[in-house]
């Protein structure tokens, strides 16, 4: 396999972040977001520009970037900057509604780009169990970085107990915001979409969304597993204080991007019983992730025959936090697909 670099940008929130950003805005009074404020050398990140509109950020979708000075921060492509050389400069962020100047200075350290392989050069991945981190990027929806410490946790631990550590990183939303930037393998996927041979007796997942791309990658790898029918049980850990969920799910409350993300946690304990968190959070995803394949119809090309025919006959169960078990679908006792939300030490 080839490895082909690209600008993720793996760093801490705060002390360990090296660039800048001063904001003036424009009469239009325009949004920038991530509201990030620091790069260093060899860093990509794409801005999101919103109006203001009726109480509401609304999404301004055509603009352009402008630097100042492209020998300090260059722009790439059509939204993304990328720091160059230790320095400062502004950067113009035009639109037929507004404008929005961004005063950036980057800062002397570099962090070069992450080797990263595209998904479809990745045909096995194996290990007793292995820690999936999706879509940690600060300008891709989770900006507030609300998952970093459960990941960033779990990475650790993971690192040293000596199991594969696998990233599913975006080039559309480049900026990586884990501390930790040598993953044993980076995968280029944008929807966490794949259809990688998937060799483990646990596999944990974290990153987000937890509706979206998060079940997606989930659905994937269970229908590879499945297919090979050279296993009895199957263990999904998804590790709920490390995990970004859009809030638009719960009843009466519509909180969607660019408003921050919400953990999984948090989600969760909205509900004071495990029976109701089971109902409420739990049964809807697992419902997406069997019954929604490929989630949104993504990607278009669905490896066959669908999830829901490979998964019946399975006896299905549900763990949350080693307190609350409930058989999700009845089947064969002999083969069980296991579930299990914890917030916990995956230790």
């Amino acid at each position: 396999m080839t490895a082909g670099a690209f600008g993720l940008l793996g760093v801490g929130i705060a002390a360990t972040l090296l660039l800048s950003i001063g904001l003036l805005s424009s009469p239009a009074q325009l949004e920038v977001l991530p509201n990030h404020t620091r790069l260093a050398v060899g860093e990509q990140i794409r801005y999101a520009l919103f109006q203001p509109q009726d109480g509401k950020l609304t999404p301004v979708e055509d603009y352009s970037l402008t630097s100042r000075d492209p020998a300090i921060v260059r722009v790439v492509g059509k939204w993304q900057l990328e720091a160059v050389s230790p320095g400062t400069t502004d950067v113009l962020v035009h639109s037929d509604v507004g404008e929005r100047e961004l005063s950036i200075a980057v800062g002397p350290e570099a962090r070069p780009p992450m080797p990263a392989t595209h998904h479809s050069k990745v045909e096995r991945l194996v290990g007793e169990e292995l820690l999936f981190v999706g879509h940690a990027n600060m300008d891709g929806f989770d900006h507030t970085a609300v998952a970093k410490p459960g990941i960033d946790r779990l990475v650790r631990e993971f690192k040293a107990r000596g199991h594969p550590v696998i990233y599913f990183v975006s080039e559309d939303y480049p900026y990586w915001y884990t501390d930790d930037r040598e993953p044993d393998l980076a995968i280029v996927s944008e929807g966490q979409e794949h259809e990688i041979l998937v060799d483990a007796e646990r596999i944990v997942f974290t990153g987000g969304d937890f509706m979206f791309c998060t079940p997606r990658n989930a659905q994937m790898t269970l229908h590879g597993m499945l297919k090979a029918a050279d296993r009895e049980r199957i263990n999904f850990v998804f590790a709920t204080d490390a995990i970004w969920a859009v809030d638009i799910f719960a009843p009466r409350r519509f909180h969607p991007y660019p408003a921050p993300m919400a953990l999984l946690d948090h989600l969760l304990s909205e509900h004071a019983s495990y029976k109701d968190r089971y109902k409420r959070v739990v049964v809807p995803f697992l419902e997406r992730l069997i019954e929604d394949f490929p989630i949104m119809g993504y990607p278009a090309t669905v490896p066959q025959p669908h999830l829901r025919d490979l998964v019946d006959g399975w006896t299905v169960e549900v763990a949350i936090d080693s307190a609350f078990v409930q058989r999700y679908r009845a089947g064969d006792p002999n083969r069980v697909i296991s579930f299990d939300f914890l917030s916990t030490s995956m230790s």
